[in-house]
């Protein structure tokens, strides 16, 4: 463990000093950086006055602002940052330099030239470059790399002065064209390039029957009626060529190339991205028709969860095991038990066992039923008929039961045909409405005869 600690910090201290080393820059740069620092101060400070110093003695002598040495060090302290070792390394070594410009050179020469070419002398003049600051490539031309790229490291001293073309050109001078480009126009010192067609990689033109050369995903095709002349078209990778694909994919054809993507869950290799597209089927899969697989339901084969309250439900090449509505799995045993949440919402509340009281005129009774006879006196004819014991039939109940029954049996007589039977099912039916109007008729009667309605007429 240790020594892979060791091996890493080795490592990044190396990355780091790589880095710093390839981010460094030049001498030129260094001192062009100042330079620009310079000149941002003096322009930043032109409206301001540093006093302080020896600010009497400058009027004395009549000195100006602008050459304020006060202003100066106020401009130094802020040239360079604190990273650019090369920018501060020049500060510190030509100062003195710096000063004189400062006073005596500002309307008369650009910084950049005093300090970093003629004193510093770690900058070139412009389109030059090198240690003898030798002028950049030209050619035939007056203009620098044929006028179609950049000279590098042009005014550096250690710039290499290699052309850097442009887009489309190409050669030592840049009066060359790129791979895929023609010359549309070219004199001795002059030269422009064309792309090519989409379809060419060499040509004579911009038309696509003037290729020389195809580009990679397409093809020669000649003309029937010269041999000469073609035209390049795009190449189907996927029928012209086998095993482009590794298993589990197949093979698209784009323009000019061709990608690989994913089968159908259903497929372990295929020819297209439905189920309907395979060579071979998955497991849990079988090929119905040809090429076509489908998913085998094993939940229908018959019991395959034998867990309590469980159910099967099927997947693709597969089957899982849940547990049935209403119902969840126990992390701990694993089986499926009656989820709290939702059984209680369904499930009604045991009713409470009733106490015994008795009410004040010592009749006995049973929780809310207990109520004030001379408050609630109708409580007690509105239980009248019914049997104490909550489980057991009144007489009249019993009497309508029976009375039911036979109408039933005088019904079914009723239906074999016979006009006898039939008369006694409609007037037992009769007798019936009667029976029920009748006890209606009471229960009205006896309602407004009640002591408890005639004291409300009272008030």
């Amino acid at each position: 463990m240790g020594i892979s600690n060791c091996i890493l910090v080795l490592s990044l201290l190396l990355l780091g000093i790589i880095n710093s080393i390839s981010c460094e820059k030049t001498p030129c740069e260094g001192c062009k950086d100042l330079a620009l620092g310079i000149l941002k101060g003096l322009d930043q400070s032109k409206n301001k006055n540093f006093g302080g110093g020896d600010t009497a003695w400058e009027e004395k002598r009549d000195l100006k602002f602008r050459t304020s040495e006060t202003r100066l060090v106020e401009i130094l302290e802020t040239a360079c940052t604190k990273d650019n070792y090369q920018c501060n390394k020049i500060l510190e070594e030509r100062e003195d330099d710096i000063e004189k410009w400062y006073k005596d050179l500002q309307d008369k020469e650009a910084l950049q030239d005093y300090l970093c070419v003629k004193t510093a002398k770690v900058c070139c003049p412009e389109n030059t470059f090198g240690e003898d600051c030798e002028e950049c490539p030209k050619g035939d031309s007056d203009s620098i790399c044929f006028g179609r790229g950049k000279c590098e490291g042009a005014g550096d001293k250690q710039g290499s002065g290699k052309c850097i073309c442009e887009a489309g050109y190409a050669g030592d001078l840049c009066n060359e064209c790129d791979e895929r480009y023609f010359k549309s126009f070219s004199n001795d010192t002059y030269v422009m390039c064309t792309l090519c067609h989409e379809t060419c990689q060499t040509c004579t033109g911009g038309n696509a029957t003037e290729c020389e050369t195809c580009r990679t995903g397409y093809r020669e095709e000649h003309d029937t009626d010269d041999e000469k002349a073609f035209k390049c078209v795009d190449m189907n990778e996927c029928v012209e060529q086998r095993d482009l694909c590794p298993v589990g994919q197949y093979c698209t054809n784009t323009v000019g190339s061709y990608k690989c993507e994913d089968c159908s869950e259903s497929c372990t290799s295929c020819f297209g991205p439905s189920r309907r597209h395979c060579y071979n089927c998955t497991s849990g899969s079988i090929m119905r028709i040809p090429y076509m697989c489908q998913d085998i339901d094993e939940c229908a084969s018959g019991a395959i969860c034998l867990g309590m309250y469980e159910v099967c439900v099927n997947t693709p090449g597969h089957y899982k095991c849940e547990c049935a509505r209403f119902f969840r799995r126990d992390p701990v045993s694993g089986q499926c038990q009656p989820d709290p949440a939702i059984y209680s919402r369904y499930v009604p509340e045991r009713p409470g066992k009733k106490t015994e009281k008795k009410s004040e005129d010592g009749e006995q009774c049973y929780g809310d039923e207990c109520h004030d006879r001379k408050d609630h006196g109708a409580s007690r004819h509105s239980v009248a008929g019914s049997s104490d014991d909550g489980d057991s039939l009144s007489d009249n109940e019993i009497k309508k039961l029976i009375f039911a029954v036979v109408i039933c049996l005088l019904g079914t007589a009723a239906a074999k045909g016979s006009m006898f039977w039939t008369l006694m099912f409609f007037l037992s039916f009769f007798s019936a409405g009667l029976w029920w109007a009748s006890d209606k008729t009471d229960k009205i009667y006896e309602s407004f005869s009640h002591p408890h309605f005639k004291q409300h007429q009272e008030l």
